[in-house]
């Protein structure tokens, strides 16, 4: 039995899409329409033929799941909208945490995340809240983890209130959240098959499967989603792009008990200009912002996040593209 992980037998399309939903739907699209570009190709027709069902099963749930994480924009944060700041924002920032006191390859470590992040990103809202109560119980009274327990315990109890406010709710989440895991696994698992097919095809020539993969998605996921945690009035740089604000908005999640504050500059200064446009994320809220009342502009394509309370937040910022 292999002892170590071998990176080239990884589906890296999975590993991609698992880290986001919105990066999976550019992934999964744009290898779609390169495929359908090569059709001429008789093996290449093949490929595409074999992916295109499972590209238009997963853009359809995608379109219920995002329905869900949608509903509520500009109110309480509902269940779906906490589950994807589990998966992200949260999860990640508790297992850096702990790694800082128990690395990963110790007995301790593997008793507080067994299965690593896997438990609090994937399954039915039940699934998460056990990963969450079973997180709690293995950190105990360890004093050197009551900083992360506290904060599990807050998102817990978060997470909890909206169960409640949403329980005749809660078998359609769960539906749509597997339909949506499902549907992502296949198509994943069939595009690492075609990656596979077009080595056999291109073995001598292999840089020719750059044409049709979606090399600039597989390599840059996380520029359409990004997570983060807010200190007080300490400014974050979110990205640098090129938008168009008529068909593209931010949406922002903000997970905290205070507003956070959003502008673009032009990159010279992180500091928002005297009278110049802004932003604000509520506390405790997800709601879609235009990008021109943000400030952007063709020069000003730096946008920047600050917290302006005094505790912690947890921030996700996504670039939404309008059907």
């Amino acid at each position: 039995m292999p002892t170590s992980n071998w990176s080239r037998t990884d589906n890296f399309f999975k590993n991609a899409a698992n880290k986001s939903y919105i990066g999976a739907k550019g992934i999964f699209n744009a290898l779609d329409t390169k495929l359908h570009g090569g059709i001429a190709d008789p093996d290449i027709l093949a490929f595409y033929n074999s992916f295109n069902p499972l590209n238009t099963t997963f853009n359809t749930n995608y379109a219920i799941w995002d329905g869900l994480r949608s509903t509520g924009i500009g109110k309480t944060l509902g269940v779906v909208q906490l589950l994807d700041l589990l998966s992200s924002t949260k999860i990640k920032a508790w297992d850096i945490a702990i790694q800082g006191i128990y690395i990963n390859s110790t007995p301790e470590y593997a008793h507080l995340l067994p299965h690593h992040r896997t438990p609090f990103q994937i399954s039915t809202v039940e699934k998460r809240v056990a990963a969450l109560v079973n997180l709690i119980a293995a950190i105990g009274t360890d004093a050197s983890l009551a900083t992360v327990k506290t904060s599990v315990s807050a998102f817990l109890l978060q997470l909890q209130t909206a169960i409640g406010a949403q329980a005749t709710q809660i078998t359609g989440i769960d539906t749509a959240i597997v339909n949506m895991e499902t549907a992502s696994n296949a198509a994943s698992d069939e595009a690492f098959g075609i990656f596979g097919g077009f080595l056999t095809k291109f073995k001598a020539t292999p840089k020719l499967i750059d044409i049709y993969m979606p090399v600039s998605f597989l390599q840059n996921i996380m520029q359409v989603s990004f997570s983060m945690t807010l200190k007080f009035m300490k400014v974050k740089k979110v990205f640098k792009r090129k938008l168009d604000p008529a068909k593209q908005k931010i949406r922002g999640t903000n997970v905290g008990m205070f507003a956070v504050k959003g502008y673009f500059t032009n990159g010279l200064t992180d500091q928002l200009a005297a009278g110049a446009a802004f932003i604000t994320m509520p506390a405790n809220t997800t709601e879609d912002y235009d990008l021109v009342a943000a400030g952007y502009t063709d020069t000003n394509r730096h946008f920047y996040v600050v917290n302006e309370g005094v505790i912690d937040a947890s921030v996700e910022v996504a670039i939404m593209v309008e059907n």
